[in-house]
């Protein structure tokens, strides 16, 4: 703290020299910190304060319908989405306030098939956390799937009882800028 007050004291002193005042300097102090301040709340609005209600049980047992959710919007700007994120998805034309909920499982540059019940990515099984049950639909995904450099493939985590997610031909394959972010 004395190293602190040293230095602005040194700060101050070469701004009275070139004939700027404490008031103005201790102004501009005042006005960056206000600007800082409403920046912050304007990123925790934005990044933690939208809402998305699930209206059917397409994301069951993980989700339920008629649950309120938060989407955090700002996670996706420091990092990238991650295989099993449960994200607020945008597609195609719909309205601004609808989303779908779904589950990342296949991420930017694999390879994804849907063979035999089973979820394989880059030819390897992989276990899905929400759901063991075999997969009864593959969709699109009964072919391999190779996916570009900001696609995702997505399923709800009740598969078996809801196909609005990446094996319909509706949906498909989902580019990261749709992808409005992830959902607790």
């Amino acid at each position: 703290m004395k190293k602190l007050r040293r230095k602005w004291k040194r700060t101050s002193k070469k701004l009275k020299k070139l004939g700027v005042g404490t008031r103005a300097v201790n102004l501009g102090m005042f006005i960056i910190g206000w600007l800082l301040v409403i920046f912050i709340a304007i990123m925790c609005i934005r990044g933690f304060g939208m809402k998305t209600i699930i209206s059917d049980d397409s994301m069951m047992p993980t989700f339920h319908e008629d649950e309120i959710l938060r989407i955090n919007k700002f996670i996706y700007n420091i990092s990238s989405p991650n295989r099993f994120d449960t994200v607020a998805v945008r597609v195609g034309e719909t309205q601004s306030n609808v989303y779908y909920v779904l589950r990342i499982v296949g991420l930017p540059g694999e390879k994804v098939q849907i063979q035999d019940g089973r979820i394989f990515i880059d030819n390897k099984e992989i276990a899905y956390p929400a759901n063991e049950s075999l997969i009864d639909d593959a969709g699109i995904a009964k072919d391999i799937l190779l996916l570009g450099d900001d696609e995702y493939f997505m399923l709800c985590d009740n598969y078996n009882n809801s196909s609005y997610d990446s094996r319909s031909s509706n949906i498909g394959i989902v580019d990261e800028a749709h992808i409005e972010g992830r959902v607790k």
